[in-house]
């Protein structure tokens, strides 16, 4: 045994156990020459497993007891090349985000198997000098958070990159990798830092989660698609939408966030407020949750592969909605979400200046059964209305890449969430490049069209912080 998982950890198997999560993907692509063939494309991927095994253990583990109490990681002795690296075509790009909705719907299988794999997606059009290469890796959520699976696309281009173009010593791929006997994990969050929870933050939550609003008396009920079924009733089928924005529009919301004092992540999360405002005239509230790392208060460096995230609530009140839907033109549309930017940035800041005291996975601590915690909230309302994730900028440079391979954007997904909030929003961008926005969603929680209005709020962003024309807004 490695070590028993840790409060954290324990949450993704027991999910996993009743079937409503199944895998975090982030996805590199990039341009290769044509005339790399596939069999030296799996030789080198397979060359670089040994490598990145001893970079990060947590490839190395499996978990065992997921139905029992008390969990443990375990080393895998050697691992099935061919369980972790797969080739496959794909025939244009359109075709990417619904093969990463078949990758999010896999099933881990049972027993001492490898929590992640690598898939790659080769594009090869007719004629052409180069082709397009989708690196995917589709990892368990016990052994990374978002951020890892960037480290692991760091280490990737590492191993590769010291390939360098002398390949003909390349063997051919064996069927078996032996992992380091010397595997160590770090340890779980509750014995890296304090998580002290005061007693007035334990009360506000258990009255959220058990009390009936009849005898509390809250606030009208926030709009999250329709209520949790049982699985046999709604069956895990993700949805995936695919959001770009180019580089040098990019750069012009990054220039605008940072002119009006707010982050990337602040104004996106407001033009999903917006969106949703408009699009649903009936809903009162809107609950969005924002996950964060923890790592800068454990000091875990950002290039581990290790799950060290936690979220935050935002409220979007009824007075807000209101405004939003008030707005008639471009100027109003554009200072409506520079207000919910606003707002939302001060309560992240308010929560990252108290962080770790009183935090959500602070109460952990007082969940003794996961998959009856998750089982409870089946036929319930939503936890919250979307979930907005952002791992940042993938920086690289001409050095660091292989000879002839150009780096063209990421891509960070999630499968749909038959428990959890009614879509997620992903996104990552790379140096230089696009950012790319991916909503995850489940047509039996939410209508499409609601995908949609995101979507075009995304798209339209550059427009109208250009102040280039009459707005479009949001499906009006």
């Amino acid at each position: 045994m490695l070590r028993p998982l840790g409060m954290l950890e324990k949450m993704y198997p027991a999910r996993q156990v009743l079937g409503v999560y199944n895998s975090v993907v982030i996805t590199a692509t990039y341009t290769v020459p044509s005339k790399l063939e596939n069999g030296l494309l799996y030789n080198m991927f397979c060359a670089s497993i040994v490598g990145l095994l001893h970079r990060h253990p947590s490839l190395c583990c499996y978990v065992e007891g997921e139905h029992t109490l008390k969990p443990t990681f375990r080393r895998l002795k050697t691992i099935q090349v061919k369980d972790v690296v797969q080739i496959v075509g794909l025939q244009q790009r359109h075709s990417l985000a619904q093969k990463l909705q078949e990758l999010h719907d896999l099933e881990w299988p049972a027993g001492p198997n490898p929590l992640w794999k690598l898939v790659v997606m080769r594009e090869q059009p007719h004629g052409s000098i180069n082709s397009t290469l989708h690196i995917a890796l589709v990892y368990h959520h016990v052994i990374g958070d978002g951020l890892s699976g960037v480290a692991f696309h760091r280490s990737l281009l590492h191993e590769i990159s010291s390939i360098g173009k002398d390949t003909h010593h390349l063997q051919q791929a064996p069927e078996t990798v032996d992992t380091p006997s010397s595997t160590s994990l770090l340890e779980p969050i509750e014995k890296l830092i304090s998580l002290p929870v005061g007693w007035l933050f334990l009360i506000r939550q258990v009255v959220q989660e058990y009390a009936p609003q009849w005898l509390v008396g809250t606030s009208s009920p926030f709009w999250a698609g329709m209520p949790t079924k049982p699985l046999s009733e709604c069956p895990l089928r993700s949805r995936l939408r695919l959001v770009s924005i180019q580089a040098d529009e990019l750069q012009l919301l990054l220039r605008e966030s940072k002119r009006h004092k707010v982050t990337l992540t602040s104004l996106l999360t407001a033009a999903i407020v917006f969106a949703l405002a408009v699009k649903l005239p009936g809903a009162s509230r809107f609950l969005g949750i924002t996950p964060y790392t923890l790592r800068r208060v454990t000091g875990t460096a950002m290039d581990e592969m290790v799950n060290q995230s936690t979220i935050f609530e935002t409220d979007y009140p009824a007075e807000m909605l209101d405004c939003i839907r008030k707005t008639s033109n471009a100027t109003e549309h554009a200072k409506s979400l520079w207000t919910a930017a606003a707002y939302f940035y001060a309560q992240m800041q308010d929560e990252l200046t108290k962080c770790p005291r009183d935090n959500l996975v602070g109460l952990l601590a007082y969940v003794s059964d996961y998959v009856k915690f998750y089982e409870k909230k089946i036929g319930r309302t939503r936890e919250a209305t979307f979930e907005v994730s952002n791992v940042g900028v993938f920086r690289t440079s001409e050095e660091s890449l292989p000879g002839n391979w150009t780096l063209k954007d990421m891509t960070f997904t999630q499968g749909a969430q038959p428990i959890g909030t009614a879509f997620t929003v992903n996104c990552v961008s790379v140096q230089g490049g696009p950012l790319t926005m991916a909503i995850a969603w489940q047509d039996s929680v939410i209508d499409e069209d609601i995908v949609d209005a995101v979507s075009h709020e995304f798209a339209y962003l550059p427009h109208l912080l250009q102040q280039g024309g009459p707005s479009q807004e949001a499906g009006r």
